[in-house]
């Protein structure tokens, strides 16, 4: 094979010096980074890469006006202006954490830092014992409530003193008091969309001991307390939640949105009585052409209208969903998928016909490693899919009914699927697909070409022979944080941060997979900030077979870090899951220090969110463990690690079915 070079700079911090690698960007890495210039006007297109080829973004985002004459890894400087600086720098006593004085609500204290790893090292005139060779130290000290002040000697060194306080915990009041008898925080504060079927939730803040009800309609509801176990009384007067809910009944003569009033609050306390109004309540009728269409090149939907718990799913620029609630002061809207999205997402119009049943001719198209069912499509009609490992499912947007798929002629050995069902729940058509015995899902996704709506779903891909086993495969490598963003800070602070570890590793990770045929996308190779949002953009326009984040973990500074160390692996869908679990089986004891339990961790990670390929991050150990530090710095663990990596990689797609 060609040996195409990449421009890299590999950062190998180790005791003894740092090692400096570089090479020269390749015409055809400068190719692919032509092949992202966009019109801002023009939808994105996916980017397709070629064995061996590497796209590494110079700047932050995926619309580049210039392409500027640079190396692509040009950050020495940005870390230190010499080999002999960063060594003796490592030698000087400095506390990394905490870098000032603190104030804390905590028993204790992990401070952190470097020292002359040949003289003994005091605080407040007590030996620390914690240190490793390189002179990194740590001592996990206890508060007393009130000032503490440490004081770090060492022979030839400037004394370090830090000052942490441990503030006296105030004790909160159990309830909210009230400054006189009222009805508060009605809910709707602003005016709410519903449908048909719809549960309203009001709520009003009142005394506890009132009774509080709600009239809307033609019906007067009483709401029930959250609280009754306080008293309030005309000098002390405590507040609790109250609710009640209210189902919207269908309207036979209602055509398009409809106002359905006000609710009306009444409050009865210690002989006073109070109104109070909610906001009106609009109804968009059954059959109403309310349209919502993304507006953004990627858009995520959420369970309910709030971004707490993460989304659900991702919509695309172009799809299309009836509106069938907004909420939030309009911030949010409801789709007919049942998920929410936000406003600033969609454009919104009451179009003068309602389109149903947008799909139709549904047939199954088997690829090498990607099955499509496809629909000839009317409009790029928003979905929802959802896995759980074993059962993938379609919900549709603008169907009244499930599109029909033809299997005619189709073996069902030949899909992913081992059975088929359909049905509607909660008025959303759906397909359920049962994944047969041996088949793989590593990702889906649904897309729009051509007059053609298309459920994707991604098979495992089995390495290809040779020299270059992972010809054909693409990898995004993800080095989290960078530029304003540090990461976690070891004891080396700002000179080493988790940035710096994360992009040495993700570098060195490309370099090994490139050279068995992978074609590599970095979503930095430089010190700058990419948004979470951003690199999974990157991931959603590369669809590649695997994204890996690298990072460092690290605890919160009150907790003693001296006993958790190793390495972890994180996941968020059930897609990711078997790569995470096969990373950990095969890595788990790679920092022989570990205290991890051995199985993968589930998390809500933004970078972790998508569907279309399996999503992991790989936490590469402990920034505030001295051990776990000094084990990654080192350049010999850090192939370690790299190549153990790649080890599983090439197991994990070893001889698929």
């Amino acid at each position: 094979m060609v040996k195409k070079t990449i421009a890299m700079i590999c950062i190998l911090c180790v005791f003894g010096g740092l090692f400096f690698a570089f090479e020269q960007r390749s015409a055809a890495t400068a190719s692919l980074e032509q092949e992202l210039l966009q019109v801002e006007s023009e939808p994105e297109q996916d980017l397709v890469l070629d064995k061996g080829q590497s796209y590494m973004p110079l700047e932050p985002n995926l619309v580049l006006l210039e392409l500027p004459p640079v190396p692509l890894v040009t950050r020495v400087a940005e870390i230190t202006e010499t080999m002999n600086e960063i060594t003796e720098r490592m030698k000087v006593l400095s506390i990394a954490q905490p870098r000032e004085d603190v104030t804390v609500d905590a028993e204790g204290f992990n401070i952190f830092g470097t020292s002359h790893p040949e003289e003994s090292l005091y605080v407040n005139g007590r030996p620390v014992a914690n240190r490793v060779r390189e002179g990194f130290f740590n001592v996990f000290v206890s508060l007393e409530y009130g000032e503490n002040v440490f004081v770090f000697s060492q022979e030839g060194q400037n004394d370090v003193t830090i000052t942490i306080t441990r503030e006296t915990v105030t004790t909160e009041p159990p309830y909210e008091v009230l400054d006189r008898a009222h009805i508060t925080s009605v809910f709707p504060a602003q005016i709410e969309y519903v449908s048909v079927g719809d549960t309203i939730a009001f709520s009003a803040v009142a005394p506890i001991g009132a009774t509080v009800t709600v009239e809307f309609g033609a019906e007067t509801l009483a709401l029930v307390p959250q609280h009754r176990s306080a008293s309030s009384s005309s000098e002390q007067i405590y507040a609790t939640t109250f609710r009640a809910t209210y189902t919207v009944a269908e309207k036979p003569d209602a055509i398009g949105v409809i106002d359905l009033g006000r609710p009306v609050y009444s409050m009865d306390f210690d002989g006073q009585r109070m109104n109070a109004n909610g906001a009106q309540i609009r109804l968009i009728s059954d059959n109403t052409p309310f349209y919502a269409t993304v507006i953004q090149d990627s858009a995520w939907v959420f369970p309910g209208a709030s971004l707490v718990g993460g989304p659900e799913w991702s919509l695309t620029r172009g799809q299309r969903a009836l509106v069938r609630g907004i909420s939030g002061d309009g911030d949010w809207i409801r789709l007919d998928t049942g998920l929410w999205i936000q406003n600033v997402n969609v454009s919104l119009a009451v179009e003068s016909q309602l389109t149903a049943n947008a799909l139709s001719n549904g047939r199954y198209v088997s690829g090498e490693f990607r099955d499509s069912i496809k629909w000839d499509a009317l409009h790029n009609p928003a979905a929802r899919v959802d896995f759980d490992g074993n059962v993938l499912k379609i919900y549709f947007a603008v169907q009244e009914d499930v599109p029909e798929i033809d299997l005619s002629g189709i073996d069902v050995q030949d899909t992913f699927f081992s059975q088929k069902t359909s049905g509607i729940h909660n008025g959303i058509p759906y397909y359920a697909f049962t994944v047969r015995s041996g088949i793989n899902v590593e990702g889906y996704y649904t897309s729009f070409e051509g007059g053609e709506f298309a459920l994707n779903v991604r098979l495992r891909r089995s390495l290809a022979g040779g020299d270059y086993p992972l010809y054909g495969f693409s990898l995004v490598i993800d080095a989290g944080h960078g530029g304003r963003d540090p990461g976690a800070l070891g004891p080396m602070g700002a000179y080493m941060s988790e940035k710096d570890i994360n992009l040495i590793l993700s570098i060195k990770l490309a370099r090994e997979l490139e050279e068995l045929g992978a074609a590599i996308v970095l979503t930095r190779s430089t010190d700058v900030f990419l948004t979470l949002q951003e690199r999974t953009d990157i991931s959603r326009r590369v669809k590649p077979d695997m994204f890996i984040s690298m990072h460092a973990d690290s605890t919160v500074e009150t907790r003693d870090a001296t006993h958790v160390h190793g390495v972890s692996f994180w996941y968020r869908n059930p897609n990711a899951r078997p790569i995470a679990q096969h990373f950990t089986n095969e890595l788990h004891y790679i920092n022989p220090r570990t205290t991890r339990t051995q199985s993968p961790n589930n998390a809500n990670f933004f970078v972790c969110r998508p569907t279309w390929t399996p999503s992991v991050i790989v936490e590469a150990s402990f920034m505030n463990n001295i051990h776990d530090f000094a084990w990654m710095i080192n350049a010999e663990n850090q192939q370690l690690l790299v190549e153990g990596l790649v080890s599983s990689i090439l197991s994990y797609y070893y001889n698929v079915r």
